[in-house]
């Protein structure tokens, strides 16, 4: 069993002269946790030495296709997704945006380096899009599912953010798509999860329901667009991120201390 204790060392460099004139704030450091090992030792981490990052859970990166797989992994699962919309509206020429790629993160959050890499997939979109939105959430869904996604969930039945009141998040869902009533919204915009991947989902038409704002810019009429995501870690770190991340397992992450 482990015991926590939490310890943040200072933050501030002081100038000391004949008076103490005041502090100047360096970068915060990272905080630290000291543990019970099974041992009895008390043994203090770090969490500038954590490999992975303060909001993802080192189990689903490790359960993510490696780095070097997850681009074909991706391109797969957008092609069924593409065959589902098109189940639902046919005829529909797909086209691909700018190209994705991989992306090394800077830091883990607390001021020291992660393993993380971040895959964005190219974004695939069809101007052809049904007439029943929620027929082809579903099916999406179902789709999703046989690959271990959660179901989509859209923006308009999102919980308010920690800052908001639920009238301020039903005014938000109404600027941003038209209505409190899906029938009659004018966009939808959705993410399902599997772990540490990800898929985003729009669909858009702006003339269904109360119609987009006539300020809204719009490059289409209409558009349904997939893209997929997953923070991932290359097969050759496996190893030191597993052994990287172990002291760490069980304890809370604490928020980030720094942007990166």
């Amino acid at each position: 069993m482990r015991r926590i204790h939490w310890t943040w060392p200072a933050a501030a460099l002081c100038l000391v002269g004949a008076v103490v004139t005041g502090c100047m704030l360096l970068q915060p450091p990272a905080p630290r946790a000291t543990v019970t090992d099974a041992s009895g030792q008390e043994v203090t981490l770090s969490w500038a030495d954590f490999p992975g990052e303060a909001w993802i859970e080192p189990a689903d990166v490790l359960a993510a296709p490696r780095a070097e797989q997850i681009e074909s992994v991706g391109d797969a699962l957008l092609t069924d997704l593409q065959r589902v919309v098109d189940e639902h509206a046919r005829g529909g020429a797909w086209a691909e945006g700018a190209a994705g790629g991989m992306f090394a993160n800077t830091g883990n959050g607390y001021g020291g380096a992660t393993l993380h890499h971040l895959y964005n997939s190219s974004d695939r979109s069809t101007g052809t899009v049904p007439d029943d939105w929620p027929a082809l959430s579903d099916a999406l869904d179902a789709e999703l599912a046989e690959r271990g996604f959660d179901p989509i969930v859209w923006d308009f039945d999102r919980e308010p953010y920690a800052h908001q009141t639920p009238a301020e998040r039903d005014a938000e869902v109404v600027e941003v798509h038209g209505s409190l009533d899906p029938a009659q919204m004018w966009q939808w915009l959705g993410m399902a999860s599997n772990g540490s991947a990800w898929v985003s989902v729009m669909l858009v038409d702006l003339d269904r329901g109360v119609g987009a704002p006539l300020e809204t810019d719009a490059a289409v009429q209409s558009q349904v667009s997939l893209m997929a995501g997953a923070t991932v870690i290359q097969a050759a770190d496996e190893q030191a991120y597993r052994d990287g991340t172990a002291p760490f397992a069980g304890l809370e992450r604490p928020a980030p201390t720094t942007s990166d």
